[in-house]
């Protein structure tokens, strides 16, 4: 009796039908990953080294000179230029600087105004009812310096020439959820 031939794996089917010329040598090669590409990169970066390709550069042994800012726009060259022979910086730099120390200086009379107001509510002498007008004097006054801070922030988001550095506007309900503040006080 004669055994059945075993049927042949997937991969020795095409490598059969390769060989047999039905189907195309493979010349697609696969997109490397990030780390091929390091390993790659580092590997040429070895290979000139030992082949003397950094051997012989101009300056070799001297500081890096490094006067130019390649990602400074070419038409503001000159101005930043005169702006740091005389130690100055762009307008914009310290109206951001003086709006991020006017948000913190707000945030910390919000903080110890709800401390004084939190302490006072916890006493038994006193007016409960005068205090709940003093908070919504408070806050009706923190309202309005938001919406200042607010136009102050907007007017300088819409100059920054680096989207990154953007403020974000301020909200009351943040600002006091921030410190644990209801908006109104009640019994």
């Amino acid at each position: 009796m004669s055994e059945k031939p075993k049927p042949l794996s997937p991969s020795q089917l095409r490598a059969e039908r390769r060989a047999a010329g039905e189907i195309p040598p493979v010349t697609a090669r696969h997109p490397r990953g990030v780390d091929e590409w390091q390993d790659y990169i580092t590997q040429a970066i070895e290979e000139a080294m030992n082949g003397g390709a950094f051997d012989n550069l101009p300056g070799k042994g001297k500081p890096l000179v490094l006067n130019e800012n390649p990602n400074e726009p070419p038409d503001m060259a000159m101005a930043n230029q005169i702006l740091k022979n005389n130690d100055a910086s762009p307008p914009w730099i310290g109206d951001r600087k003086k709006i991020i120390e006017d948000v913190e200086s707000l945030r910390a009379e919000m903080t110890q105004r709800w401390q004084w107001i939190r302490e006072d509510w916890a006493g038994t002498t006193i007016d409960r009812e005068r205090l709940a007008r003093r908070w919504a004097d408070q806050i009706a006054t923190w309202t309005v310096q938001i919406a200042k801070l607010n136009s102050r922030i907007r007017d300088l988001n819409l100059i920054l020439p680096i989207w990154r550095m953007e403020l974000l506007r301020l909200h009351l309900a943040d600002e006091l959820a921030r410190i644990g503040a209801p908006e109104k006080l009640e019994e």
